[in-house]
């Protein structure tokens, strides 16, 4: 047999001395004949060997192939010495040629070293040194082999070493295809191919041998060797019919139908059906639908190693890792003489290691970093060539905050597994804590295989960098290069929906509202019922004053898709509606009804601090401390709750405790918001600590600019400033000129007023000092033919009168006043002028408070009236026979204000007044009036403001005592008077101006009753006392002023105004000049309009 298998395959060797065979009709005689050779020897057919011999020999007797062939042959029938004459010949005529080389490796096998050479390689072979075996084949043979046999040898050895398989295959597929028809050779490709898990060609060698008759048996029990060694299964069965087309006699046929009948009875059987979809279910990793498969197949077979290691596996895919362990114990236990117990412990090996690392993630999620860390060291005991033991026990550290012992753990399974992307992240999320830029510098420096795993990370990071750019530009105010950074980061980053959300947001801030909207709608076609989207979507549309349209963007998404943060959103939203809604309600006046719709919200504190916040407002101090104290019980730190609290002490003027609890306030009540430190300064200056006040809105100022012009930022600056000004001592100097035409000596008016009031900070107001100095005219009496006055003033009109002196009608005196103003209380006590014919006490104090939305204002006061000479200094009767002083006249009463501005377009005031009217030896009288408009502003900004407005007044006097006969007043007095005026105004102020430009047009209609000429009784000089006539009047006027005002310097300013009154018979006019120094100086706003001094004469 070892000598058929030489002849057979040794002519394969000479193939690359040939050329390649060409088609038929094409092929050489010789290359024909010498092929001829060639499948003899293989099939060990000499006769057709001798006879191409022989043919060849009388052709190519030169051929080295032929010598070759002839040597093979002589060898093969045992000719030793004509084998080795011929290969003189061959070595003659072609030295160097392979076949030369080849037959004198033949002949060197004949000599004792070459066999026990050739013997040593085979003994290294089967002793399991391959590759000692490999280096003495070559060392030997150097790649010419003597025979087919031996070629066969060595590529067999060389495929039994590692990763030689293929080359070794290719080797002998080569030899079979140069010479086909060598039984051991087909056998052993045949053998090769089953190892290798391709069926098919062994298939195709083990049919091409069974055709043989010499190689039917060989062929027939290696396939069905094969064919035994497989699961039954139907594929099995399938490969048994092909077998049985193959082998349809004798016992390779016999054989074949019992394993058929044997593996059909097998598929019939339920528990090895199961058996069969249990392996074949996990084997497709469909490891939960295998269990129950797995556990009826093991019912039957409970000691199958193969069930019992399928379970072990499914139950580890189904992390059930401590159930499975037991399953692979067994399965070792039961294939301990199989060939599977390397797979077995290796995958029992590899679950321990798992399921140590989920024990350790499972009690890292808890918390209980000691236990996880026992498990990470008992996985890294299991398997230290792994690196997610390293990676769980740098999460245990990352867990106790030791940032440096964690990445040296994760730098340590980076080590351990360069190719592990888990480990890769975890630093580059440790370092990106860091700073994006370190993150992005780590990754950079990974393989590029690393860095196309963490690509995504990378491209987040790259976005984050551009992110955080655009916040910081956003918060500086730089909306558009914010938008421009976001776009750059939702390149990278397209599907981040909270990326869109900064860009629409920065876009409205650079105004570009509908490009912003158009960004979040494009967001939502993409992501139309993604939870997040619709989120931000929502949150976008109430930060841009659209709660209706963020509410029903909430409610296109289906409920079942809401997270927390959406319904969040959504009760946010439904309060905001209904608060609303009550707030409206309430501007009505409706208030009751608003406290019962917020009663249909959920009990909370925004809730409450809202009920308090209005019964604050209505003036129920009492009940708005008790909401406050109710909110503060809930949530003791509530900022709102605890400034609430100290308004309502303040109003009730529980001082002492409102001071307590201001200084118990933590910082941050003053930091939080512009609007609550300035809350907390007002607190401070109504408990009377001015100097804390101010310091607080100084410190306010910066958080205020950085603000913005916002409500509160308002608030603050004006706050701020009332303050700085209520603390500045000021001296003001004011000239102020008045006059109205009318008869010399009666009722002509003229009054120089030269004032001078010097204020001071006092409690939370000021206190002032008046000093006006007036000297006021009627001018001079027209003296009749006889010399003397006849004008009906005094007892003159009477017929035996003699009034010859006091023609010049002239008083001078100077008026002091002592006052106190602020925001709250007004008042003042002083005299009329000094020096003048009658002097009078005079003052008046108003209260200043808020009812819901209507400013109040009470007042009480004894004020002159100053309209003209006798009505305000008194004078003498000019009469001999009189001599009497009359005049003087006081208005003592009270007056309700009323008005409601909430700083909108409109306005509305009235004013309610009742006095009684006395003066020496003047009839008393008594005044009712009611005064009221309503104005529009066109215009109404902060430095800029145009109103126009409709005014009425309706005045009522008990009598008419406007003449200047003894015991009249000389004061304008009708029994009924009414007028209608329309006003328009133009205010404005810059950094160094103000100035006010007003005009009105009216229209009048007064009554007044007969009167006697003399009121009051004075015995013979008011016996002649005919009665006056009814009378009636209307008429339209017009009325023309301007104020304005420069800041010279921080201390100075110097103002001037003007203002001229037409109508039927009454035209005053009216002139000043003012001046005023701040001790402390202010650069602030000035006041609009400018604000002179009103003579103390006219205080309300």
């Amino acid at each position: 047999m070892k000598r058929s298998l030489l002849s057979l395959v040794l002519p394969v060797l000479l193939l690359p001395l040939s050329r390649t065979v060409p088609a038929a009709g094409q092929v050489e005689p010789v290359d024909w004949l010498l092929q001829q050779v060639r499948i003899g020897e293989a099939s060990n057919k000499y006769d057709l060997v001798s006879q191409s011999l022989y043919r060849l020999e009388k052709i190519a007797p030169d051929n080295p192939q032929v010598l070759a062939a002839q040597i093979r042959l002589a060898l093969y029938q045992g000719d030793r010495d004509k084998a080795r004459q011929l290969l003189a010949t061959l070595q003659q005529r072609s030295p160097d040629s392979l076949a030369t080389r080849q037959a004198e490796a033949s002949i060197r096998l004949l000599s004792e070293a070459g066999r026990q050479q050739l013997q040593q390689a085979r003994l290294l072979a089967t002793s399991g040194h391959l590759a000692e075996a490999r280096a003495a084949y070559d060392k030997q043979f150097n790649g010419v082999f003597p025979s087919g046999e031996i070629a066969l040898e060595y590529w067999r050895l060389v495929a039994r070493l590692p990763g030689q398989q293929t080359q070794a295959l290719a080797a002998l597929s080569a030899l079979e295809s140069a010479a086909p028809g060598s039984i051991n050779l087909r056998m052993a490709i045949a053998r090769m191919e089953m190892s290798r898990n391709n069926p098919a060609a062994a298939l195709k060698q083990l049919q091409a041998v069974a055709a043989d008759p010499a190689g039917r048996v060989q062929a027939a029990e290696l396939w069905l060797s094969s064919i035994k060694s497989q699961p039954v299964t139907p594929q099995s069965v399938a490969q048994l019919n092909v077998y049985l087309k193959t082998f349809t006699s004798d016992k390779p046929q016999a054989d074949g139908l019992a394993e058929l009948a044997r593996q059909q009875k097998l598929l019939a059987e339920p528990a090895y059906q199961q058996r069969l979809r249990g392996l074949m279910l996990t084997d497709r990793g469909q490891s939960a639908s295998a269990i129950p498969s797995l556990r009826a197949a093991l019912k039957a077979t409970p000691d199958d190693p193969d069930l019992l290691g399928a379970m072990g596996l499914a139950l580890s895919r189904a992390n059930n890792r401590q159930a499975a362990n037991g399953y692979f114990q067994r399965a070792i236990v039961a294939d301990a003489q199989g060939t599977d117990i390397g797979k077995w412990r290796s995958l029992l090996h590899s679950n321990q290691y798992w399921l140590a690392i989920a024990q350790g993630d499972k009690a890292l999620a808890t918390g209980d970093t000691v236990q996880a860390s026992r498990y990470y060291q008992l996985a890294r005991r299991l398997d230290s060539r792994d690196g997610y033991a390293l990676i769980g026990l740098g999460d245990v550290a990352l867990a106790q905050n030791k940032p440096a012992t964690a990445e040296a753990l994760f730098r340590g399974a980076l080590r351990v597994d360069p190719s592990n992307t888990t480990a890769s992240r975890r630093l580059a999320a440790l370092y990106q804590q860091q700073s994006a830029q370190k993150a992005i510098a780590f990754i950079n420096g990974l393989s590029a295989a690393q860095q196309r795993a963490l690509g995504e990370t990378l491209s987040g990071l790259h976005s984050r960098e551009l992110s955080d750019e655009g916040d910081r530009l956003a918060d500086a105010g730089n909306g558009q290069q914010a938008a421009e950074k976001y776009r750059q980061a939702l390149h990278l980053s397209p599907q981040d929906v909270w990326l869109n959300y900064r860009l629409a947001r920065a876009l409205r801030q650079a105004g570009q509202p509908q490009v912003a909207d158009n960004q979040m709608l494009a967001m939502a076609r993409q992501q139309p019922e993604v939870a997040s989207q619709v989120y931000a979507n929502a949150l976008y549309l109430s930060g841009s004053g659209r709660p209706e349209e963020a509410l029903a963007r909430l409610y296109a998404l289906p409920a079942a898709k809401w997270d927390q943060s959406i319904r969040d959103l959504n009760t946010r939203l439904e309060t905001d509606r209904t608060i609303e809604r009550a707030e409206a309600l309430r501007a009505q006046g409706g208030e009751a009804q608003a406290i019962v719709l917020l009663g249909t919200l959920p009990d909370s504190s925004r809730r409450t601090l809202l009920l308090a916040d209005w019964a604050l407002a209505r003036g129920d101090s009492e009940e708005a401390l008790r909401r406050y104290r109710q909110v503060k019980k809930r949530e003791p730190q509530h900022p709102d709750a605890s400034l609430g609290e100290i308004e309502a002490l303040v109003a009730l003027n529980q001082l002492v405790a409102a001071r307590q609890r201001l200084s118990s306030l933590p910082p941050e009540a003053v930091t939080q918001s512009v609007n609550s430190g300035r809350r907390v300064a007002n607190a401070w200056l109504a408990v009377g600590e001015p100097q804390k006040a101010a310091a607080l809105y100084a410190a306010l100022k910066p958080l205020a600019a950085r603000e913005g012009a916002s409500q509160s930022s308002k608030w603050l600056y004006r706050d701020a400033a009332e303050l700085t000004r209520q603390q500045d001592s000021t001296l003001t100097l004011e000239e102020d000129y008045s006059r109205n035409k009318g008869t010399g000596g009666v009722s002509d008016f003229t009054a120089h007023t030269t004032m001078m009031e010097a204020a001071t900070p006092f409690a939370q107001g000021k206190g002032f000092l008046r000093l006006d100095n007036v000297d006021v005219s009627a001018g001079r009496f027209s003296r009749s033919s006889s010399g003397t006055i006849e004008e009906n003033f005094g007892t003159c009109a009477n017929n035996d009168a003699v009034c010859n002196r006091d023609f010049r009608q002239h008083q001078n005196g100077t008026s002091i006043g002592l006052g106190y103003r602020s925001d709250r209380w007004s008042a003042d006590i002083g005299t009329t002028p000094l020096g003048f014919a009658v002097t009078n006490w005079v003052g008046g104090v108003t209260w200043h408070t808020d009812w819901r939305d209507l400013g109040l204002s009470l007042t009480a006061s004894r004020r002159p009236i100053s309209s003209s000479l006798l009505s305000w200094a008194g004078t003498r009767d000019p009469n001999l026979a009189s001599g009497k002083t009359w005049g003087g006249v006081v208005a003592t009463g009270g007056a309700l204000g009323i008005s409601y501005d909430q700083g909108n377009a409109n306005g509305v005031w009235a004013d309610l007044s009742a006095h009684q009217i006395t003066g020496e030896n003047v009839a008393d009288n008594s005044r009712q009036r009611l005064m009221a408009g309503y104005y529009y502003k066109l215009i109404n900004e902060d430095n800029r403001r145009a109103t126009v407005g409709l005014n009425g007044m309706l005045w009522h006097y008990a009598k008419d005592l406007s003449d200047y006969s003894l015991g009249q007043g000389g004061y304008y007095s009708p029994q009924s008077y009414g007028s209608l005026s329309i006003p328009v105004s133009w205010r404005q102020r810059s950094d160094n101006w103000s100035y006010d430009l007003g005009a009105s047009v009216a229209w009048s209609r007064a009554k007044t009753r007969a009167q006697p000429r003399y009121p009051l009784d004075f015995g013979s000089l008011t016996s002649d006392n005919p009665l006056s006539s009814d009378s009636r009047s209307s008429g339209f006027g017009y009325t023309l002023r301007a104020v304005v005002e420069r800041r010279l310097t921080a201390h100075w300013t110097l103002g001037a105004g003007l203002d001229i009154q037409q109508a039927k018979d009454y035209t005053p006019s009216h002139a000043l000049i003012f001046a005023r120094y701040s001790m402390a100086g202010w650069e602030g706003d000035l006041d609009m309009p400018p604000v002179p001094l009103s003579p103390y004469a006219d205080f309300k």
